[in-house]
């Protein structure tokens, strides 16, 4: 499934700035129900369902769900951000997130593309569980070409080929290998959109932040990886800056592995960190 949601985005990414507006509302909802479908597999929902998404207005689209929810501020501007530059889709936008029950705007941000100018408030706090639907407004729509047939017609036998080359192929990440939805590394699974890695049938739970870092160990086991490279990746690129954050979670990522002698996170004075896996 993971590997047919890649392929699917590299396709819609491929496409020119010619879209037409169909192709643009079709394209839209299918990156917001990919963001739908991430904020429920952070709730470890992997069941319920994403109801269809509705669009309301030219550049207006709501998204709800079947069940309940907890949202996340961070996940939800992080997830929409990533789709949203995956389907190529406009980076001015506001977000909304409503109560189902009051009609109340219990959260809501503007995203810009750029650290200055966005407004995103109210980080780490998360809304409890309740019933939310989510709206979003494109302020800057790009304006798309009858061209984009053609780009299609090509892409969709570029998809099948690429598809092929991955049905067999086991990709390797360091020294680890993708497996199905999880990263092998020592004698762990990763498993990135859950969150969480296991040892022994042991599963040990991750925030957002968390998982980000520990991919990034996981990608470059056994070297050094310096300081600036965790900010600008799991920080900075998402309009945030961070002081003294980054030294709190590695050490949160230490003790997950504190028991374990064939994985070491060594502290690079001045440097950076090293993940050591034996």
């Amino acid at each position: 499934m993971l590997k047919k949601t890649i392929i699917f985005f590299l396709l819609i990414a491929s496409m020119p700035i010619g879209y037409s507006q169909y192709f643009f509302s079709k394209t839209a909802k299918v990156a917001i129900r990919y963001t739908g479908n991430r904020l429920l597999l952070f709730n470890n929902d992997s069941t319920s369902l994403v109801l269809p998404v509705i669009k309301l207005d030219k550049n207006k689209y709501e998204l709800s769900f079947e069940k309940k929810l907890e949202i996340v501020p961070d996940s939800l501007v992080n997830t929409f951000n990533k789709s949203f530059k995956l389907a190529n889709l406009p980076k001015d936008y506001i977000v909304e997130v409503i109560n189902c029950n009051t009609k109340e705007v219990v959260y809501s941000y503007q995203f810009k593309g750029s650290i200055e100018e966005n407004i995103i408030p109210c980080l780490g706090r998360i809304l409890s569980l309740d019933c939310y639907k989510i709206q979003v407004v494109f302020t800057e729509q790009k304006h798309f070409s009858t061209l984009a047939i053609l780009y299609i017609m090509g892409s969709i036998l570029l998809l099948g080929l690429v598809f092929f080359l991955l049905r067999e192929k086991k990709p390797k990440v360091g020294n680890s290998f993708v497996e199905n939805d999880y990263i092998i590394f020592g004698t762990y699974k990763f498993y990135e959109d859950q969150h969480k890695i296991i040892n022994k049938g042991v599963e040990f739970k991750l925030t957002l932040k968390e998982s980000q870092i520990l991919k990034i160990f996981i990608e470059n086991q056994n070297v050094i990886i310096k300081r600036e490279r965790f900010i600008k990746e799991v920080w900075e690129d998402n309009g945030i800056i961070v002081g003294r954050s980054l030294d709190a979670f590695i050490s949160k990522i230490r003790k997950r592995f504190e028991n374990d002698a064939s994985i070491n996170i060594v502290n690079i004075h001045g440097v950076g960190y090293k993940f050591e896996v034996i």
